[in-house]
């Protein structure tokens, strides 16, 4: 429904800044890029407090879990930006708020560029991660995964039912 042919989707309680997205969009307007995302993990970016060991290990298992469906270096982040053409190359259903995960898969973004934002801490609102994000979040990978590699996932089936088959 975006009146423009660019989309850009940010946290609205503020902790992604608003002078950052110029910046994340220069890669989508310059026609460098299918999609480009706010990252607290490369170049200059990072996060301007401090963040309970809790937090960054979940951070990080979320962030390796997603690795063999997206290279982004912050697949978790919420700012990102994104052609309407590029989105609508698929048809994304998350489960839960991780939408710019849900588009790379979807959507096949072939190129990704990560732009180096500062992660602030939180002006209003409260977080929404809780144990039951995190098991939606689970089920998402789990439906990107066949999503993205059905034909392997059907491959190494059959081959298991082969091997089950000479075993037995």
């Amino acid at each position: 429904r975006a009146a423009h042919d660019v989309c850009v989707c940010m946290d609205a309680d503020l902790q992604h800044e608003p002078e950052s997205v110029p910046a994340v969009c220069a890669p989508v307007l310059d026609g460098a890029a299918d999609f480009a995302i706010g990252s607290r993990h490369t170049g200059d970016g990072g996060i301007g407090f401090e963040w309970s060991l809790a937090r960054r290990v979940i951070s990080k298992g979320a962030t390796l879990l997603a690795y063999p469906l997206s290279r982004s270096t912050d697949p978790m982040s919420g700012f990102f930006c994104v052609h309407k053409a590029t989105l609508a190359r698929g048809t994304c259903n998350p489960l839960g708020f991780k939408i710019a995960l849900e588009v790379m898969v979807r959507c096949r973004c072939a190129t990704i560029v990560d732009v180096p934002i500062t992660f602030r801490e939180r002006n209003e609102g409260e977080s929404k991660l809780s144990a039951k994000q995190n098991v939606e979040y689970l089920m998402q990978l789990a439906s990107l995964y066949v999503f993205a590699y059905k034909k392997a996932l059907a491959l190494l089936f059959a081959l298991l039912v082969a091997a089950v088959a000479v075993l037995a």
